[in-house]
């Protein structure tokens, strides 16, 4: 089997990952939505607007789950 499917640690990181986003993104998405139409923003200031927070929630998330599981990791 290739090295990309067998890396067990890269899998559980990955899927973890996606994982926490769905959680955050999700009701993230509703309430950013209902802001912006509450605001009466065009399709092009909403899509940007929420492009760039979720642009920041990634990052932050991505830096915390790295961090999580560099330190689990190195535990083993």
């Amino acid at each position: 089997m290739s090295k990309l499917l067998t890396n067990y640690k890269a899998w559980k990181e990955s899927i973890g990952d996606t994982l926490i986003a769905l959680v955050i993104n999700y009701p993230a998405n509703i309430i950013l939505l209902t802001i912006a139409f509450e605001l009466e923003l065009t399709p092009f200031e909403t899509a940007t607007a929420i492009s760039i927070i979720f642009t920041i929630i990634a990052i932050v998330r991505k830096y915390f789950v790295r961090v999580y599981f560099s330190k689990k990791n190195q535990k083993r």
